[in-house]
Parts: structure tokens; C-alpha cells; sequence
């Protein structure tokens, strides 16, 4: 039983670092969000998340970005959220980007505080926080800048 304690804290431990870890890194470069259309970039896997909803089931959802705010960071919800590329260009003059990235304060004002909102999530495995640290540096290299 001590054993399965210390792994168990171990595990929590190593998500709380690579969670601060992405963070650093988005503060580093200035980025307050990041949000991918999963249907254009060419991620090496699909980031989902088990999450529980509101009656406490189990449900898998796609993550189209991340959101860094107040120090937390954010799974961004594909569909849930309401937030997608589709919203960081115009149609009738611009390519559509794989990749937007969104400045603190852009992120903030577009975005909102997102506790408690549908669409926006802190769960997950450290197994699914790896897959969306390996998405979020994907996603960089598509070499957008900030807005």
C-alpha cells in the first residue's frame, strides 16, 4: 500500500512539473494561448483527455490548444470551448492557419477566465499531458507568430 502512495505522489509530482515546465515555456515566449486545428497540423498523435462531466461519467475529448491563465494552464476543448483558428483570420483575404497563437493580454481579452467554464479543463493523465506537451511543441514548429 506505501509503495502504490509514493508512486501514486511521484506521478502527481512529475504532472505538476511538466505542467509548470509548458507554462514556463509559454511565458518565455510571450504566449498567453495556442490553439491548432486538429484537422490541418500534422501531429504525431491526437491529443484527448479523459475528463469527467457533469454527472460525474467518463468522457474522451480532443484538445485543440492550451491557455495559460493566472498561473493555470488550460486544456482548450475542441468544440466544447468555442475557441478555434477559425476565429484568428479572415477568410476572404488569408490562408487558414494551422497554428494561432494569442499574446497574454489578447488571450485574456478573447478568452476570458475560463474556471469553471465548459469547454475548458485541467484534467487529464500525465500519459495525455505528455501527448499535448508533444502537440504544443508541433505546433510551434509550424512558425507562427504571436498576434
Amino acid at each position: 500500500m506505501e509503495s502504490t502512495q509514493k508512486y501514486s505522489e511521484s506521478g502527481t509530482q512529475l504532472l505538476d512539473k511538466a505542467r509548470q515546465d509548458l507554462i514556463n515555456d509559454m511565458k518565455s515566449r510571450e504566449i498567453g494561448a495556442i490553439v491548432w486545428d486538429l484537422s490541418s497540423v500534422g501531429f504525431h498523435y491526437i491529443p484527448e483527455v479523459r475528463v469527467a462531466d457533469k454527472d460525474g461519467k467518463e468522457r474522451v475529448v480532443r484538445v485543440t490548444g492550451l491557455y495559460r491563465y493566472d498561473d493555470v494552464l488550460y486544456l482548450i476543448e475542441e468544440d466544447a470551448s468555442g475557441v478555434s483558428v477559425d476565429d484568428y483570420y479572415n477568410p476572404d483575404s488569408e490562408v487558414k492557419p494551422s497554428v494561432v497563437t494569442l499574446t497574454e493580454d489578447m488571450a485574456a481579452k478573447d478568452l476570458g477566465d475560463p474556471q469553471g467554464r465548459e469547454g475548458f479543463t485541467t484534467e487529464g493523465s500525465i500519459e495525455e499531458w505528455l501527448v499535448v506537451a508533444d502537440c504544443y511543441f508541433e505546433a510551434l514548429a509550424e512558425d507562427n507568430p504571436p498576434m
